[in-house]
């Protein structure tokens, strides 16, 4: 609706051939290869049940109706009307770009009436924008940011950026990096809000334990290994030990993958919740925001639990794999070894 009145459903249909054109029309969409399904029974159809909704006064439940009706049969009168239903919910900056889309549609297609109208109203929605700057200080290598489930490219990372108000999402991630996330309320429209991204910590490796003292000996000294290799009759096969600590670690390694598996489901149930509240993608109110938000937690958690169980699993095969099968030397034998240092470096000596 626009300027109190419907756009008319004939008119419309005027847009029909501007799919490529109206795809790059908004900064961050790309031309698409093909152009997709159309059908103007249905998006004729989908149209005249979101101006009913609308002269009902029920717009959040319009809106989805001119979107489908615009992907089915691309038209700037289209646009026109979901732009006034955006507007409408109090998505001032989706109004905005949307009747911006419409603009460049309408003058593609001849209709400068409908031009004016749509720079018209998006002029009148500059003033109450609201903006958010997402500043990164420190980017490690590979470094993705996301807005509500959206990348926001590196071209926007220190940009005021219109965006609408209410609550919103933002995420940090990096290979070999614990994520990062935020939570963004934007209170009213007309604010500017500034968001720091930290350096990403990494994560956590297995501590390296030092060599032995005995192997590390100053030079000069001759240091014995006896302490190392002890009688046979007072110990266990090496062999049996690593495979326990094998069957320990491969252990380990399944929890962790049965972990992951219960926060991935845990996370596709809360994404599959937050469609309801949601109008396309990346356009969702608090609750669906908030959904989202904790699905994509979940996700993190089950992949990083994931990542480390096969990593114990894998390695507690090995050590079961490459465990030497060893007889125990008979009690009476005993081993000393000693290394002695050479004119060459040194030399190891045992008896047994």
């Amino acid at each position: 609706m626009i300027d109190g009145r419907c756009v008319d459903g004939r008119a419309r249909r005027l847009g029909a051939c501007l799919v490529l054109a109206l795809s790059s029309a908004l900064p961050g969409r790309t031309a698409l290869a093909e152009p997709p399904l159309r059908d103007p029974v249905a998006a004729e159809a989908l149209f005249e049940s979101g101006r009913k909704l609308v002269d009902a006064g029920h717009f959040a439940e319009a809106c989805p109706k001119f979107a489908d009706s615009q992907k089915l049969d691309p038209s700037p009168a289209t646009l026109l009307n979901l732009a006034n239903c955006t507007e409408k919910i109090g998505r001032t900056a989706t109004a905005w770009a949307t009747y911006r889309e419409a603009a460049s549609a309408a003058a593609a297609a001849g209709r400068q009436d409908y031009v004016a109208s749509a720079d018209r109203h998006a002029d009148a929605l500059v003033p109450r924008l609201s903006h958010l700057v997402i500043s990164v200080s420190r980017a490690v290598a590979g470094l993705v940011l996301q807005r509500d489930g959206a990348p926001v490219e590196q071209a926007e990372w220190g940009v005021s950026m219109p965006i609408d108000s209410g609550p919103h999402v933002l995420l940090a991630s990096a290979p070999g990096y614990q994520p990062w996330t935020t939570r963004v309320d934007i209170a009213r429209d007309g604010l500017e809000v500034t968001v720091s991204v930290p350096q990403l910590e990494a994560v956590a490796r297995p501590d390296v334990r030092p060599p032995s003292a005995a192997l590390t000996a100053e030079p000069g000294s001759v240091p014995s290994i006896a302490a190392i290799v002890s009688p046979a009759s007072n110990q266990s096969p090496k062999g049996s030990t690593q495979r326990v600590v094998g069957v320990v670690v491969g252990g380990l390694g399944l929890v962790g993958v049965g972990v992951a598996a219960g926060f991935a489901v845990f996370a596709k149930n809360k994404y599959n919740q937050s469609l309801g509240d949601c109008l396309s993608a990346n356009v969702c109110g608090s609750e669906g925001l908030s959904l989202r938000s904790d699905a994509r937690t979940a996700g993190d958690i089950a992949t990083w639990t994931l990542a480390l169980g096969a990593v114990a699993l894998a390695g507690g095969v090995s050590l079961w794999i490459v465990s030497p099968r060893v007889e125990a030397p008979k009690p009476s034998s005993r081993v000393s070894l000693a290394l002695a240092p050479t004119a060459g470096g040194a030399a190891l000596r045992g008896t047994w």
